[in-house]
């Protein structure tokens, strides 16, 4: 990014308007928007090639905005961008929208606030726009901030590469950062908080995930792709925040697969691994099914290593089904997963696919499962496994 500082460009259109700003309670709230002066000084900053558009300690109420090449979004310490709560003031259904852009970012120690806004023409006739949402966009940062009520996903990218997320911490809302299609991330230190999957999308390549605090109503990662590594995470359920259309809070799993058939995907996800990672009451652990799974049928998952993993308070720990495929290969070493004590009944399916036993581990149609030193542990009953699996698979019935 071009090292063109403009901080005061935004000050100056907002004397006398944003220092202070409170709105009026008996006015439309469109009528109390600042959204073309933060647009403006978007879009002078881009004209002179780049630069920071600064928003100070205060609460600034705008619908949406476009955020353009070489320019950073700086919410200062105290600063609140609130979105509008009428679903007209947003395009492209985006709170932070930005397309073909590179050099971008949005950083700092302020919030974005979504309020839920509510759109009945929207997605499930209630979700309104996303926080941030980045197209065809490369060369991206999102740091410090924190994410609010996103009233759809809190960060949506699709055909985005080189994207760096720090630091980043998400209240409530839907899912916390998804991305299909996209290449080269790295998310680091951020703590989601969601009520729908904190991590998800299809067709991604060579992410890589550490340092992240991790809790939801839905899934902790629903997603696919190739080169993926996620280490050094923790994960618990039940979520903090409900699932607003199923309302309720139980973590369904930390990881399941992600390939819908209907994104026509095109990548096989391989090379996944999960390193040195802590779960804490979530009903499973892992889940493939290839076969009949929810937006798992696109296309086959093909290797991945659990490493280091201790999970605890689960319902299941892998339900594994390759479907036709039967080319799935699975590494698990140096790792403990534990039933969750006093639950005396378990769910018989996952997103309407049913269950084949209670069994604590179920697989089959894969290539191998290659057990190195790893506990499974259910009702005071415990199986140590160092072994190479082939064929159907169930433990701990």
């Amino acid at each position: 990014m071009k090292k063109v500082t403009q901080k005061f460009f935004l000050l100056f259109l907002f004397s006398g308007i944003i220092m202070g700003y409170s709105p009026q309670k008996n006015n439309k709230e469109s009528d109390n928007l600042v959204t073309q002066k933060i647009q403006k000084s978007i879009d002078s900053c881009f004209a002179i090639g780049g630069g920071t558009v600064h928003i100070p300690k205060g609460k600034y109420i705008s619908g949406s905005l476009v955020l353009k090449s070489n320019v950073k979004l700086f919410l200062a310490k105290g600063a609140i961008l609130q979105g509008s709560n009428d679903y007209h003031d947003y395009q492209n259904d985006a709170f932070i929208y930005a397309k073909d852009a590179e050099n971008i970012s949005i950083e700092g120690e302020g919030i974005i606030d979504g309020v839920d806004c509510f759109n009945p023409n929207g997605e499930e006739n209630f979700r309104g726009p996303h926080c941030i949402r980045f197209l065809d966009c490369k060369n991206l940062i999102i740091r410090g901030v924190q994410i609010q009520q996103s009233a759809n996903w809190a960060i949506n990218c699709r055909y985005c590469s080189n994207g760096i997320v720090k630091n980043v911490s998400i209240r409530g809302g839907h899912d916390g950062l998804h991305t299909r299609f996209c290449k080269d991330f790295k998310v680091s230190n951020c703590d989601f908080r969601t009520g729908d999957d904190a991590f998800a999308g299809n067709d991604n390549q060579n992410f890589e995930i550490k340092d992240c605090k991790i809790n939801t109503s839905c899934n902790g990662f629903r997603m696919g792709g190739e080169n993926i590594k996620v280490s050094q995470c923790t994960l618990w359920g039940p979520g903090e925040y409900q699932h607003k259309s199923q309302k309720r809070n139980n973590m369904l799993a930390a990881f399941v697969y992600f390939s819908p058939a209907d994104e026509h995907p095109k990548l096989i996800s391989k090379n996944w691994q999960l390193k040195d990672i802590k779960v804490s009451n979530v009903d499973n652990f892992y889940v493939y099914n290839f076969k009949n799974g929810l937006w798992q049928t696109g296309k086959p998952l093909s290797t991945i290593i659990f490493e280091n993993i201790e999970a605890k308070g689960l319902e299941r720990a892998f339900e594994i089904d390759g479907g036709n495929d039967k080319k799935t290969q699975i590494t698990i070493k140096n790792s403990q997963f534990s039933f969750r004590e006093g639950l005396k009944k378990v769910s018989g399916s996952f997103e309407g696919a049913k269950h084949k036993s209670n069994a604590f581990v179920n697989a089959s149609n894969y290539d191998f499962i290659d057990f190195k030193n790893v506990q499974f542990e259910k009702n005071g009953k415990v199986e140590k496994l160092s072994k190479k699996s082939k064929g159907v698979l169930k433990i701990l019935e």
